[in-house]
C-alpha cells in the first residue's frame, strides 16, 4: 500500500508517521525548501528566528504522545504575563505555578486588576484543571468575550489582560473566537508549561520528519500542482516538474486554501494573519521570561518576548533577541514596520530609563509576513468542519483545518487520517 502526502507541516508529517509505524509504503511532497509548514525556525548570524512567534503548550494530549520533549531541549517561559499599560509594568501571574515568589506577590499586590478578577483568574484555572478534554469541549458554544463577561470578568480584565493575551494566541482582537477554543487553551496553559525548543520551533517539525528523512520518503521542493484521478478515484499526484505519482491513496496535508485548490472541496474561507517583527540589541528590554502585552487603544504591537530570555540559545553570546507580533499583514514596508513597532515598544516601556535605552540600540533582523496564520474560529464552527475522508475514494486530508487551529489538532487530525487510510484499504 503506497500513500501520497502533500505537504509536510505538523498534521502530514504526523500522518506519515503513523502510517510508516503500521509498515505502509509513504511519500511525502512538500512545496519548499524544508519540512515544518509554519512551525520552521531560521538560522542565521547566531540567531534563531521562528517564522513567527510560536510557543509549544507541554500539556497537548497529542504533544505528549507524538513528540521526545526531553530531546527537543525545551526552554520554560514563566507563566502569567507583563501588562505594560499607563507608563506602568504589572505582573499578572498564577501564583500556584510562577517558581518566581517576587512575581507571585507582585500580582497580588498589583493594583491593574481588581481582587475579584485575580480570584475569578485563579479559580477558572482550577476549575479547568478537574475537567478532561471531552468537559471542557462539551456543551453550547458562545464567543469567548460573551463567555467572560458570564464568568463575571470586569471590563477592565478584559481589556487589560484577556483581549491582549488570546490576541496572542486566535490572533484577533475582538475576542470573537469560540469559547471552547478560550477554555482549551486556557487548561493547557494551566496543566502545562509553555515552551520553546532549545533549537526553534522547527527542531518539533524535525524530530517528526526525522526517520522519514532517515528512509528517504521526504521530497522537498516538490510542489504538487494537481491531482491525479482514476475512474473517480484520486490516484496520485501532477508535479511541477511534469512527473506524475502514482498512489494507492492521496493525502492533503495543508492549509484550507491549498486543500480547496487541489481538492476542489469547499473549505472554511476566514482566516487571521499576523505578522513577527524582529530585533537584537545589546541589552535586554526587560528582564524575566514573561510575555509583554500592550492593551493600548488602537496598538499596533500586540505582544512583544524578550526570547533571549527565555532561550539565551536563540542569539548569539552577548546579545538579544526581542519579538514584536503586530496582528494582520501590514502592506508596510520592513522598514516602516520597524518604525511602527519601534514606536509601541517605546510607549509599552514609558518611564523606564533602562528599557528605553536598550531599545534606542535595537536594529531589526527579520520581518515574517503571516497572511494564513490560523483559520477563523467562530462559535459553533468545529461541527462543521470537514472529515479527515472527503467522500472521494482515495483521498483523505491531515490538516487541522478537520479539528482545530493548533499544533495538538494538526497533530489528532495526522493521526485521525492515517486511522482511516489504514482501515479503508485493509490494514
Amino acid at each position: 500500500m503506497h500513500t501520497l502526502i502533500i505537504g509536510a507541516g505538523v498534521a502530514g508529517l504526523t500522518c506519515a508517521r503513523e502510517l510508516a509505524r503500521a509498515g505502509a509504503d509513504v511519500t511525502v511532497l512538500e512545496a519548499s525548501d524544508g519540512v515544518g509548514g509554519r512551525v520552521r525556525s531560521d538560522h542565521a548570524g547566531g540567531y534563531t528566528f521562528d517564522r513567527g512567534f510560536q510557543v509549544l503548550f507541554t500539556a497537548y494530549p497529542a504533544v505528549q504522545r507524538q513528540l521526545d520533549l526531553r530531546a527537543l531541549d525545551l526552554r520554560r517561559f514563566d507563566p502569567g504575563a507583563l501588562i505594560c499599560v499607563g507608563g506602568r509594568r504589572e505582573v499578572l501571574t498564577d501564583p500556584l505555578r510562577d517558581s518566581d515568589r517576587g512575581a507571585a506577590l507582585a500580582a497580588v499586590l498589583s493594583p491593574a486588576l481588581p481582587l475579584a478578577d485575580k480570584f475569578r483568574t485563579l479559580l477558572l484555572a482550577l476549575e479547568l484543571r478537574g475537567k478532561t478534554v471531552d468537559e471542557v469541549l462539551a456543551g453550547e458554544d458562545e464567543a469567548t468575550l460573551v463567555y467572560l463577561e458570564r464568568r463575571g470578568f470586569s471590563r477592565r480584565a478584559v481589556e487589560l489582560f484577556f483581549r491582549p493575551f488570546f490576541a496572542g494566541i486566535f490572533l484577533e482582537r475582538e475576542l470573537a473566537t469560540s469559547a471552547k477554543c478560550f477554555r482549551f487553551n486556557y487548561k493547557m496553559l494551566s496543566d502545562g508549561e509553555t515552551v520553546v525548543p532549545a533549537r526553534g520551533m522547527g527542531a518539533i517539525s524535525e524530530q517528526l520528519a526525522a526517520p522519514l528523512v532517515e528512509r528517504g520518503r521526504v521530497r522537498l521542493s516538490s510542489p504538487a500542482v494537481a491531482l491525479l484521478w482514476d475512474g473517480g478515484r484520486a490516484a496520485g499526484a501532477v508535479l511541477a516538474s511534469g512527473e506524475e505519482l502514482r498512489a494507492d491513496a492521496v493525502v492533503v496535508a495543508t492549509s484550507a486554501p491549498e486543500v480547496a485548490r487541489l481538492s476542489g472541496l469547499p473549505m472554511p474561507e476566514a482566516s487571521n494573519g499576523v505578522t513577527t517583527v524582529y530585533f537584537g540589541g545589546d541589552a535586554p528590554v526587560f528582564r524575566g521570561k514573561k510575555i509583554a502585552l500592550n492593551p493600548a487603544p488602537g496598538a499596533f504591537v500586540n505582544n512583544a518576548q524578550m526570547l533571549s530570555n527565555v532561550a539565551p540559545e536563540y542569539a548569539p553570546a552577548g546579545r538579544h533577541l526581542l519579538s514584536a507580533s503586530v496582528l494582520g499583514v501590514s502592506d508596510l514596508s520592513d522598514a516602516e514596520l520597524a518604525r511602527a513597532a519601534l514606536r509601541d515598544l517605546h510607549a509599552m516601556f514609558a518611564g523606564d530609563r533602562a528599557a528605553l535605552a536598550a531599545l534606542a540600540q535595537y536594529q531589526l533582523l527579520r520581518v515574517y509576513r503571516i497572511p494564513y496564520g490560523q483559520f477563523a474560529q467562530p462559535p459553533g464552527i468545529h461541527p462543521t468542519l470537514p472529515d479527515n475522508r472527503t467522500g472521494r475514494p482515495g483521498l483523505y486530508l491531515a490538516s487541522e483545518i478537520t479539528e482545530a487551529s493548533s499544533l495538538n489538532a494538526a497533530m489528532i487530525s495526522g493521526e485521525k487520517c492515517a486511522a482511516a487510510v489504514l482501515a479503508d484499504l485493509g490494514r
